[in-house]
């Protein structure tokens, strides 16, 4: 009998703890662990990548940047290339990789670099305003950039390409908008760009809604149509 009661009591023992171990991790938000990127160098992920602001205007880096367990992995920064076609309509992208690149266009295939080799550099004129899906290949490697190319006629283009282009500005900046949860765009026609802002928020705004929505509308250079939404921030499982 205190045999059987002992067995009992180590299995409820085990349970609580279980319990307790989820419970605990559900209220800790799901982080990359930090590590210590010198120079021009930002936290990206597990890696380093360069800082955006300390690349020149309208150039992006192909690089090979150091993981925390995986050795070297192909990088691109800035991952969102924003333009103005009215200043500058050249794209150049710059090989600071160990490999030759190839950049192609995601979107229709109609334009591409087919030969960057390591330590030159590429580039070429857009011509028309608008969001543009590009992959550099380096080896075997893929990586997937953006450029979003503004203009003065940005306000004639579809609800759907104007919501990509809002996406794209948005998500590359997930480190400057601690209250960001996500980011998405498409869905019925005409809804335009959804964000999704930590509920926690609204216990610290009175109208929180308001509040997010003529916030992303000042950081969107353009017009379209934003929805903002409330939810839980990624966590561990």
């Amino acid at each position: 009998m205190k045999a059987r009661l002992l067995a009992i009591m180590t299995v409820v023992a085990a349970v609580v703890s279980i319990i307790i171990l989820l419970s605990t991790s559900a209220n800790h938000e799901f982080q990359y662990k930090q590590i210590s990127c010198r120079g021009n160098f930002i936290q990206h992920g597990n890696g380093c990548v360069l800082d955006p602001k300390s690349i020149e205007p309208n150039t992006i880096i192909i690089q090979h940047v150091t993981e925390n367990t995986a050795g070297t992995r192909l990088a691109i920064s800035p991952q969102t290339l924003v333009i103005d076609l009215e200043e500058n309509n050249t794209v150049t992208w710059v090989n600071q990789g160990i490999f030759t690149a190839k950049i192609t266009d995601r979107e229709r295939g109609l334009w591409g670099i087919d030969k960057i080799k390591p330590s030159a550099k590429k580039s070429i004129q857009l011509n028309s305003t608008g969001f543009y899906s590009f992959l550099v290949v380096a080896d075997v490697e893929g990586e997937v950039g953006r450029i979003v190319a503004l203009g003065n006629n940005v306000d004639y283009l579809s609800v759907g390409n104007r919501a990509k282009m809002a996406q794209a500005i948005i998500s590359d900046n997930f480190r400057e908008y601690p209250e960001l949860v996500g980011v998405g765009s498409g869905g019925a026609p005409g809804t335009g760009v959804s964000i999704t802002i930590n509920e926690k928020e609204i216990e610290l705004h009175g109208d929180a809604k308001s509040y997010y929505h003529e916030k992303y509308r000042k950081i969107i250079p353009f017009e379209v149509p934003i929805t903002i939404e409330f939810g839980e921030p990624i966590r561990l499982d």
